[in-house]
């Protein structure tokens, strides 16, 4: 059984997350193993996000929503579930070479059928049984050359029947007095007839400087931003209110949030070495680049910042 990379440091932190959780229960894993038979070696690979000895995946979501209810931590079971339907199945899995060779047969017969309608249509270059040239060239050619005729119809007709005279055409005369192109002076005598070209200086004041530069001062509001340098977990809230986000920030992107005077957000990392954040326009850097398990941090409108456990 294989994983992404994503999905691999994903479960490792959310099994890191777990372990803390039984930690502060005071709770061995000799404990969970008495009181749910499942074997030691199972609930560390939970702890450790690894997953290679595991039997199937529908055995391995068994053991991680058991493990959680005896542990209390069964508000991270939908994460889990997230993450390990992304595992991918064993290369043995009954019947997963027959459906990637029916899929790849019926692509390929998808493809033949659209070359030959498309060979239909356009031509293959080939010569045709009556003797004519390659489809595709004979009717290009043929194209062009109504396209041609066509036109010398049109002018034709112009000239003779609608008194279009192509010596007078703006652009180009065949008298080879062309005003436009033969006379350099024209375009300058047109433009600078009657313009005055001196600049114009318009006296401002000392107020009036002052005032638009407060105008353009943006006003900077209360607002949180968290940047993934790495892929990180992240339980953001505000106030007593339920998170609004639980789940992993991949590598790359960021999340924001407007912040309220009277309910400070509340963060918790599971990597506090992988997240970047900047508190009312301001870059804090990275919460934490020393940090080996998960920290709790809460930030206030006003711009200050504190960890939860050293409060």
């Amino acid at each position: 059984m294989t994983f992404t990379e994503y999905d691999d440091n994903a479960l490792r932190e959310l099994g890191q997350i777990a372990a803390e959780r039984r930690e502060s229960i005071g709770m061995t894993l000799e404990t969970v193993y008495d009181r749910t038979k499942i074997r030691l070696e199972y609930l560390q690979g939970i702890e450790e996000g690894d997953y290679t000895n595991f039997p199937e995946v529908v055995y391995i979501k068994g053991f991680v929503r058991t493990y959680l209810k005896i542990i209390g931590a069964e508000d991270l079971q939908d994460e889990f579930m997230t993450q390990l339907n992304k595992l991918e199945p064993p290369d043995n899995f009954p019947g997963s070479v027959s459906s990637s060779r029916q899929h790849e047969d019926s692509r390929r017969r998808g493809q033949s059928q659209s070359q030959r309608n498309i060979s239909r249509v356009l031509g293959n270059g080939s010569s045709l049984s009556n003797g004519f040239k390659p489809a595709s060239h004979f009717w290009l050619f043929l194209v062009l050359i109504f396209a041609l005729v066509g036109t010398g119809v049109y002018v034709w007709y112009a000239v003779k029947y609608e008194g279009l005279d192509l010596r007078n055409m703006k652009f180009f005369s065949f008298s080879g007095t062309n005003t436009l192109f033969n006379d350099p002076n024209a375009l300058s005598n047109d433009v600078n007839t009657g313009t005055n070209t001196e600049p114009v200086s318009v006296p401002v004041s000392d107020d009036v400087t002052v005032q638009v530069q407060e105008q353009e001062k943006p006003e900077v509001k209360p607002s949180i931003e968290i940047h993934a340098v790495n892929d990180v977990w992240l339980s953001v809230r505000f106030g007593d209110a339920q998170p609004v986000f639980r789940r992993t920030l991949k590598r790359g992107d960021f999340m924001r949030w407007d912040l309220n005077e009277n309910e400070p957000a509340r963060v918790v990392f599971g990597r506090p070495a992988a997240a970047q954040v900047i508190l009312n326009g301001k870059d804090l850097g990275v919460v934490n680049p020393s940090a080996k398990r998960s920290e709790t941090y809460i930030y206030n409108a006003d711009g200050t910042f504190q960890n939860a456990k050293k409060k």
